[in-house]
Order: C-alpha cells, then structure tokens, then sequence
C-alpha cells in the first residue's frame, strides 16, 4: 500500500482530534535523535482520531508541517504517520511449526518458518497490520523468551502480539497527505509511540502501563520485560468530559470547556464545597455561575469511569500483574488530580510521563501532550536501523527479531 524511503532526516506526525503536530529531527552518525523542528495546529477536520472533514484537516496538516519546516530551515516530502481511531484493533494469537526431527536442533529457518506461520492468519482482506510484537517461544511446553534457535523439540510455536487497522481508514488518511505531496514512510499505534516516548528501560522491563489521554480516545499500552504485552483503545477522551460538562452545568460546550480548564479536577476539592465562580461576558457582566463542587464532581465520575474500563480490560486479560506503575500523557495528563485518582483506580505508584532520550527545547521534549510525536521519532529511528540490519545481515537471526519485535532503546 506505502513506499518507503529512508534518509536520517525524520518526520512525525500525529493528526490529533485537538491538535496536529509536525516534528522534524535530524539522526546524527551515532543515531541521537536531534529535534530540529516544531509545529502545530488546532485540529478541526478530525473527530475520535479519524478525519470526518477533509478540507479542515487538510489546511491544519499543511499548518503544522509549515511551521515546522520553516523552523528547521528545509522541506517536508517523507513523514512517520501516527494512527488511532476506533478501527484499531489488538489482540494475542499464535502459530506452530512441526520440526522435522526432535535429534536436529532448532534453526533460524524454524524461527522464520514458525513466525511466518503466526502471521499469516488472523489478517482479514480489510485489515491492515501495524505491529506485531513476539511474546515468546514455546518449545515443546517449554516457554522460551529468547531466542529457541539451537534448542531441541518436536514442536516450535510462538505468542504475537498484533496491533491492526482498517485499510479503509488509513487509505482516507494517506490520500489526503498524497494530494499535499506527503508520503508516509511506516505507520505506528500512537498509543505505542508514546510508550516508546515515556518510558525508560528499566520501566520497560519492570512493567508499566501508559496512558494517553487525548481529546477524542484514550489509547493504551501495558509493557512488561520490555516488550508491549497488551494494548488498546477507548473511544472516550477530554472531550467527553466536556460535554459531560455542558450537559450537567446546562451550559454551551465552549464555555464547558473554558471552566474545566480553569477549576476542573479528577477529585473534588473539600475546600470547594459551597464556592460559587461567577463568569462574565464580553461586557464585563456576569452572565452564569457555576458550583466548582458539582463541576469537579462531574469531572471526577467520568475520569474515574475510563480509569476503571481500563483497569477491568487488564484485569480481563490476565496482565495486570504485569505492570508495577503507570505513567499518563497527552493533554489530559495536565488534569489536577489525575495521578492521585488514578493510583487510587491501579493501586500503584503514577506519574506524567515526558520524551526520553531526545535531543530539543524542553518545552517539547518534557510536554506530555507531545508524546505520540515523540515517540514516533524513535520509531522511526528504530525503523531505519532495523531496515539497515536486515539489509546488511550483519546481526544473527534472534538478534535481529528481538530488535523488530522488542521496544529497545
């Protein structure tokens, strides 16, 4: 469906239901990742993540890009593209492969054979696959974490982990970054790309969740011996807060908005109790009154509502033991009180989550909101180095699926 073109100049975007953003890094000889440019736009076309008005979209991409390009001084034809929306689908499947004699060790052509086997089902002709992240080996009834090649067995299987897409979807969103003279060089999860953006080696390994709180969905992704063992999505995000907001306070979604900003909160403040907030209009009259008890009120049982989702959905799936903290981004990461609400939901230590790793203006690198674009630029520094070890076959086989599978610094 894409072609891919590499250089060490890279492109993030993300087309947000709040914002667009654009940034450009330059991958310096020892593979640092330089931040060079930053842009950003209010996104207007774009509804749960997916573009519903493809002209508003349009001129916002083509302002983000702008600003970026302009700020580091060069032109924008090639970009990684972050997707989200509520066709994402993730899910556990598996494959096995018969090895022809249980005296002959296990080969790279076994690994392949069996990982080719995995991936060929599961994928509907309307699908598209983002990712697919091993799990582990199973040698005989033996998990193996590793590598299996030189081991002995007469059955080789192996656990994936698959993030997938509508084609459908993508293609509207492709189409319209072709008729701006932009090609996307590879896609990414954008709940993936901001745990590749938050979180540190050792949280990968010891297990965390991220969350992304965004103005249309909140994605999610749970990382455990530093690889992606669980991920997905939730069509709820700020802006359902809002129109919560709206319709508990009898009040337009805009000024919904404007009060969340100003006194909102995921718990509610004793010290509020019986405050009322008189707002004025343009006229310097007052014109509406709000009870911040019953406004953070509000706010509280939605938050605590989408935690609570996510919880049971890990619960579900058996990987809550997996993670020991949880770490949230995105613009909903600035709401006060939401770290505390949400150790009172998981029972675990939480925190913002900012970049890692990256070289740019802290105003970028530490803002939580940012951290899909972030994230996307290691992806696509990942990307380029894999494409150049597979090339090169310089790295033996479990070397190689380690690094295609795992999220490595």
């Amino acid at each position: 469906m894409w072609t891919f073109r590499r250089n060490d100049t890279l492109t993030a975007l993300e087309i947000g239901t709040s914002k667009v953003v654009a940034i450009i890094a330059q991958l310096s000889p020892d593979e640092a990742i330089n931040i060079v440019g930053f842009g950003e736009a209010k996104s207007r076309g774009v509804l749960k993540g997916e573009i519903v008005d493809a002209k508003a979209a349009h001129e916002d991409i083509r302002a983000a890009i702008h600003q970026a390009e302009d700020k580091a001084d060069l032109e924008v034809h090639q970009l990684y593209l972050a997707v989200t929306g509520q066709h994402i689908r993730s899910h556990h499947f598996s494959g096995s492969h018969a090895i022809a004699s249980a005296d002959r060790p296990i080969s790279p052509e076994d690994v392949e054979d069996v990982m080719a086997h995995a991936r060929r089902f599961h994928l509907g002709p309307a699908d598209h696959m983002l990712h697919v992240i091993r799990q582990y080996f199973m040698v005989d009834e033996n998990n193996v974490r590793h590598s299996p090649v030189g081991m002995s067995g007469s059955q080789l299987s192996v656990v994936l982990h698959a993030i997938q897409a509508q084609k459908e979807h993508l293609q509207s969103t492709v189409k319209c970054l072709r008729q701006m003279s932009l090609e996307p060089e590879n896609l990414a999860f954008s709940g993936l790309a901001s745990g590749l953006a938050v979180l540190s080696p050792s949280e990968k390994e010891e297990g965390a969740l991220v969350m992304d709180l965004g103005g249309g969905v909140t994605e999610y992704v749970l990382c455990s011996k530093g690889i992606v063992s669980h991920s997905g999505l939730l069509a709820v995000g700020g802006d359902h807060v809002t129109q919560d907001l709206a319709t508990g306070l009898k009040c337009s979604f805009d000024r919904a908005e404007d009060l969340k900003r100003k006194y909102g909160a995921a718990l509610v403040d004793e010290g509020t109790c019986g405050k009322i907030r008189e707002i004025s209009n343009e006229t310097g009259l007052t014109d509406y009154r709000v009870e911040v008890e019953t406004l953070q009120k509000i706010m509280h049982e939605r938050l605590k509502e989408l935690l609570r989702i996510i919880a049971a959905e890990i619960h579900r799936v058996g990987a809550a033991p997996l993670f020991r903290s949880v770490v949230l981004c995105g613009g909903g990461a600035y709401i006060p009180q939401i770290c505390l609400l949400a150790e009172q939901v998981f029972g675990c230590p939480v925190k913002t989550g900012k970049g890692h790793n990256l070289n740019g203006p802290s105003s970028v690198t530490d803002r939580p909101e940012y951290a899909t674009s972030l994230g996307l630029l290691k992806f696509g520094a990942f990307d380029i180095a894999r494409e150049r070890e597979l090339e090169s076959r310089r790295l033996p086989l479990g070397r190689r699926l380690r690094n295609l599978f795992r999220m490595e610094n």
